[in-house]
């Protein structure tokens, strides 16, 4: 929980400077889980954003292909840690409205070891869609 808001203070102080600051809800993996709140800074083609949800938080990083496509990466916090590589679409005639998929693995809590041994434990692959209005 530290390091999550030591990256979210490093990535908004360090883009503030020349960059729109962006207020977002809605649900998924990029908005830290079931439904969450996310503030976001633009700068050009890139976002940074950092999310708090009712059952965790998230930082990821969207860079815009073109202004209603981007793809970016999520590390969110929840019940499990995920790490996440996304694909957003905004739509063209309402520009709050974005959905995304995101493709992420949840490393195994069961995993140990150091060294040469590794004892690896039950890890998934997940697929989650997000769903946002940005206001």
């Amino acid at each position: 929980m530290i390091k999550i808001l030591l990256i979210l203070t490093l990535l908004f102080t360090h883009s503030l400077r020349a960059a729109e600051i962006n207020h977002a809800t809605g649900f998924g993996l990029q908005y830290a889980g079931v439904l969450g709140y996310r503030i976001s800074t633009k700068n050009n083609d890139h976002r940074f954003r950092g999310a708090l949800g009712l059952i965790g938080v998230s930082v990821g990083y969207d860079y815009f292909l073109s202004p209603q496509w981007s793809l970016g990466a999520t590390y969110t916090e929840t019940v499990r840690t995920v790490y996440s590589v996304n694909i957003n679409y905004t739509l063209p005639q309402n520009e709050g409205i974005t959905f995304g998929v995101d493709f992420g693995h949840i490393p195994s809590d069961k995993a140990s070891g150091s060294g040469f041994t590794y004892i690896k434990g039950n890890s998934k692959n997940i697929m989650f869609f997000s769903v946002g209005y940005e206001f």
